[in-house]
């Protein structure tokens, strides 16, 4: 069985997240997705709604998603470990860098490969990431 990692925050579920977890999914036979805890979406500025089991639930809970957990506070390489994925998928804007993650998972006893989902696009003047969303929010909240 091929086992499939997808990461992210989750907090405003879009339709760019169904695509990445969709695709996601497509890289094999389980899609595990580990949804950032609390402490670290924190340290990486984001300004949370949701709490990370909130998240983490409303993640499960998607059709594609097999099963859905909350990262360490530590870094991914950690968790990495613990999942020991044979496909780690990274969303189109994710900051990681593929040969690091390959490399540093090697380290960790973890043969891996990388797969770059490709970009959602759709047309429509609906805002479709999560900064679009909050913007939209507030400007509509604004009136």
């Amino acid at each position: 069985m091929k086992k499939v990692m997808a990461t992210g925050v989750f907090d405003i579920i879009h339709l760019g997240h169904i695509h990445y977890l969709e695709e996601s999914k497509k890289q094999g036979d389980r899609l595990i997705v580990v949804i950032a805890s609390d402490e670290n979406a924190r340290k990486n500025g984001k300004a949370l709604l949701f709490s990370q089991e909130t998240r983490r639930r409303v993640v499960e809970a998607l059709k594609p998603v097999d099963e859905a957990i909350i990262g360490g506070t530590g870094n991914i390489f950690d968790t990495i470990s613990r999942v020991r994925p044979d496909v780690i998928t990274l969303g189109f804007d994710q900051k990681f860098d593929p040969d690091v993650i390959i490399e540093e998972s090697r380290k960790r006893g973890v043969n891996t490969e990388v797969y770059r989902c490709s970009l959602f696009e759709l047309e429509t003047e609906e805002p479709l990431g999560t900064r679009k969303i909050r913007k939209k929010i507030l400007e509509i909240d604004g009136k």
